[in-house]
């Protein structure tokens, strides 16, 4: 009995690994697990933004998913565009502009940002920022920045960042791009709506281990920040 039980033990499949790993203390946590803050606050960009999200695909990158999920937030939710306006589509989006390709640096995607914006006829600014290191003084400006942008319907952050610094996720670096669906000043954390679709759903991370992850620094892209688009007035 003692040999078959043993048997029965080994034929068992490994414990599956977590989705969202502890990274340097803190655990993301997926939205349909925590979306008390969406209850009781305003979060227009997640509102804005969930309408059109979007995920990444093999024929385009990231940054196009990303670019096609602000333009949308910004210029076509509450039908700010006329009804002969189609939405923004991500492969689009690459054919206005190259550099919304596969790719991009941080000052590459608000180029982008900015090409698209002209080529579309909007008015409108894309500002990137890089903050040097994670500090105390850059997670001050970090915050300072989120808490903008959530009172902000007229704005979209998009997130340069290594993914595997917030999910945990083995195997990185792993540069990635992203938007902010929201921010729980009170909690201090950042919803992100992950453009990586195949694996991930919106989930919360600490603001400061974000801000670890738009520091970061890869081979391939540099370091990262986040491009704050921004329509007029």
């Amino acid at each position: 009995m003692k040999i078959i039980a043993l048997l029965l033990l080994a034929a068992l499949p490994a414990a599956a690994a977590p989705k969202y790993a502890p990274a340097d203390g803190h655990t993301a946590a997926p939205l349909w697990s925590d979306s008390a803050y969406l209850k009781k606050a305003a979060a227009p960009d997640y509102w804005n933004l969930s309408s059109f999200y979007m995920p990444q695909r093999k024929g385009w990158s990231v940054g196009a998913a990303s670019l096609s999920m602000a333009f949308n937030a910004l210029f076509s939710a509450g039908r700010e565009r006329g009804d002969e306006d189609e939405n923004f589509d991500p492969q689009r989006l690459v054919e206005l502009s190259s550099a919304a390709s596969h790719g991009l640096t941080l000052t590459a995607l608000a180029g982008a940002a900015r090409d698209l914006l002209a080529a579309c006829g909007l008015r409108g600014e894309a500002l990137a920022t890089e903050l040097p290191d994670a500090s105390a003084q850059s997670l001050k400006i970090f915050r300072a920045a989120l808490a903008a942008n959530e009172r902000d319907p007229r704005d979209v952050m998009l997130l340069h960042f290594t993914q595997d610094t917030v999910t945990g996720a083995p195997g990185g670096p792993f540069a990635h791009i992203s938007p902010v669906g929201a921010y729980d000043a009170k909690t201090r954390r950042v919803l992100v709506l992950d453009t990586d679709r195949k694996w991930y759903e919106p989930y919360w991370a600490a603001d400061e281990q974000v801000l670890k992850a738009v520091t970061a620094v890869t081979p391939k892209y540099g370091r990262g920040g986040f491009v704050v688009i921004r329509r007029a007035r």
